[in-house]
């Protein structure tokens, strides 16, 4: 749960405290630890030394570490077959899996990735990309060198090599059951790798990442597509889980445990579960591939429960409940993540209060997202969607009041936008259109870098309509000369009220309004002023996909100003449109338009209705 103070944005295992140090993760056998001067927490066992892979052959036996049930480490028995060559980036070890471990697993199974692997006690590398051969060849394997993962995790290391498909050579060629094999080419996706495989040219085979499923648990249907939108550029495809949260005593982490990583923690959880592969002191590395290759990174670093092995046919994976929160992941690389145990990042809150007028009830849930902007800008909105339809327990029509804070560091007060919100059948998704806008201004913005602490979303929801609709808009003159005056009477009618309330408003035309035909557009200021309205989940989605666009404000002050006061759905606008601009707007071009002519009405209601009226100006 989010708290007001700004202090609770930074996370301990059960709230938010501490801060993210620097992180070092130095390369090979050089790794330290800790804070400066520390090189191994008391107590932990010292760092397994390294095979390397120049030492490595064929024929070699040994075992890998892996967690196939709870938090208990099983070993699994590895038969080296050869080293395939791959250029700048790295090279792959080849092997094949065998044990109980293996078999109730299926083969190597998605959450394996990053299982260390060894030979004479000494670590050669971690589990990392998979054939994806139907029957009895599935437990074929390659493994990223642990040189590699130690040099490539080191402060300011470029993640090279990331870019995919990649062929690897392997000289003499390999024999296996499956086939010899002289080539691998690693794909994007376990299923890209099963469709080569089933007509592949000869004695060359596809691979692709043991993938570390992310999973989405608390998210609601229409907050899954914003999700799976937001993590499509990483070419990541999030699923549906159901473990989430659990709790259970959290083991020591070490080679071959389970740890989680979190975009999101909270009543809502974004996340995924691999296999340590190297500890040394407070230091940790993983995966052997990347999560989102998003490089220097601040997510957040979890215990981890297997509930099961699933025995897909496509391709196995791990079922598992994240724990305790555990420390930082701060590398995300083409061979791997690195982490710092006890020290926790800083996190953006969100807070989500709805209260259910008819029903007579409130309320509230929260969850903590990462700070990073790219991956901000979707995953706040997504998870202010999944809260407040969680929260409001049903997918309904209506009216609300809304009201959304912010809060950022560098800006002095508190960023408050109110409004009201109606829908016939989505006023959960129609309460949080303004979301997507107050998240790039927080972590988008074009004019200064924020400090962003936390948003609060406050929601009254009824069942009565707050609406009036607008019956009547009629302009004192129909042609009006640069630097005329044009008044106009408004009428609308509240719902279920027999009286109409009038209004009426002038307006000075610039003297520099281009001449011609014109439009007088009247209507609400909001959302429901579009000519062809989409159903509030899909203008979500639009409003959401638009964050990167800059709002067309001049500095960050009227930035704000715009977020808090402009376009709200009580608001009645009388704009004074050329033909040309509507015309323009309607091609999805820009008429560069600048000399606005009318005024706005605020009211209590949402107004319904728009008017579209001929003018001239001359």
């Amino acid at each position: 749960m989010c708290n007001r103070e700004p202090e609770e944005t930074v996370l301990t295992p059960r709230r938010a405290a501490g801060a993210l140090l620097a992180v070092c993760l130095a390369g090979a056998m050089g790794l330290v630890a800790g804070p400066a001067g520390s090189s191994q927490i008391r107590g932990d066992p010292p760092a397994p030394p390294i095979l390397p892979l120049s030492r490595v052959r064929a024929g070699m036996t040994g075992y890998g570490l892996t967690v196939v049930h709870g938090t208990t480490i099983d070993r699994f028995a590895v038969r080296i077959l050869g080293v395939l060559h791959g250029g700048p980036a790295t090279d792959l070890i080849l092997f094949r899996v065998s044990g109980p471990a293996v078999q109730a697993a299926g083969g190597t199974a998605s959450g394996m990735s990053g299982s260390p692997l060894y030979v004479d006690g000494r670590i050669i590398g971690a589990l990392s990309y998979g054939y994806h051969f139907a029957g009895p060849d599935a437990d074929l394997s390659l493994a990223t060198p642990i040189e590699e993962m130690l040099r490539a995790l080191s402060p300011g290391r470029p993640a090279a090599g990331g870019e995919r498909p990649r062929t690897y050579e392997a000289s003499p060629p390999i024999p296996t059951p499956a086939g010899t094999i002289a080539r691998v080419v690693v794909m994007d996706s376990p299923a890209d790798a099963a469709a080569y495989n089933a007509h592949p040219l000869p004695q060359v085979a596809a691979v692709a990442p043991v993938a570390v499923p992310v999973f989405a648990s608390g998210v609601t249907p229409a907050a899954m597509a914003v999700l799976s939108r937001t993590l499509r550029r990483y070419n990541i495809s999030p699923r549906q889980g159901y473990g989430g949260r659990k709790e259970f005593p959290a083991p020591p982490i070490e080679p071959g445990s389970s740890f989680g990583v979190e975009l999101v923690r909270g009543d809502v959880e974004v996340g995924a579960i691999g296999t340590v592969t190297y500890r040394r002191g407070d230091l940790i590395l993983g995966f052997g591939h990347p999560l989102l290759g998003a490089g220097d990174v601040s997510m957040l670093l979890t215990s981890a429960w297997i509930d099961t092995v699933v025995r897909s046919l496509d391709f196995p994976f791990k079922e598992g409940s994240l724990g305790g929160l555990l420390g930082t992941v701060a590398q995300d690389r083409a061979v791997g993540v690195g982490g710092v145990i006890g020290r926790f990042p800083r996190t953006f809150g969100v807070r989500v209060r709805v209260h259910d007028e008819d029903r007579g009830r409130a309320k509230e849930l929260g969850a903590q997202v990462i700070r990073r902007p790219d991956l901000a800008e979707g995953l706040v909105p997504m998870a202010v969607l999944s809260l407040v339809q969680k929260a409001l327990d049903r997918v309904a029509g209506g009216s609300a009041e809304v009201r959304i804070a912010l809060r950022a560091r560098g800006v002095p007060h508190e960023i408050v936008r109110e409004d009201l919100a109606y829908d016939i059948g989505d006023i959960g998704t129609a309460s949080v259109l303004d979301v997507p806008e107050a998240t790039q201004l927080l972590f988008g913005n074009f004019f200064r870098d924020l400090d962003p602490i936390d948003m609060s979303v406050e929601i009254a929801v009824r069942s009565r309509p707050n609406t009036a609709l607008l019956v009547a808009a009629r302009p004192d003159v129909r042609t009006v000369s640069r630097g005329g005056q044009v008044r106009v009477a408004v009428r609308v009618r509240p719902y279920e009220q027999p009286a109409e309330v009038s209004r009426q408003v002038e307006f000075t035309v610039p003297r520099d309004f281009p001449v011609g035909p014109a439009f007088l557009l009247v209507g609400t200021a909001g959302w429901l002023n579009a000519s062809n309205p989409l159903p509030p989940d899909q203008q979500f989605q639009q409003l959401v996909q638009q964050e990167g666009t800059p709002p067309g404000t001049r500095s960050l002050e009227e930035t704000i100003d715009r977020f808090e006061h402009d376009g709200k759905n009580t608001d009645v606008i009388v704009e004074l449109v050329p033909e040309a601009v509507l015309t323009a707007v309607g091609s999805n071009a820009n008429p560069g338009f600048e000399a606005p002519a009318g005024t706005s009405i605020p009211s209590e209601w949402v107004v319904l209705g728009r008017f579209q009226i001929p003018m001239t100006v001359k």
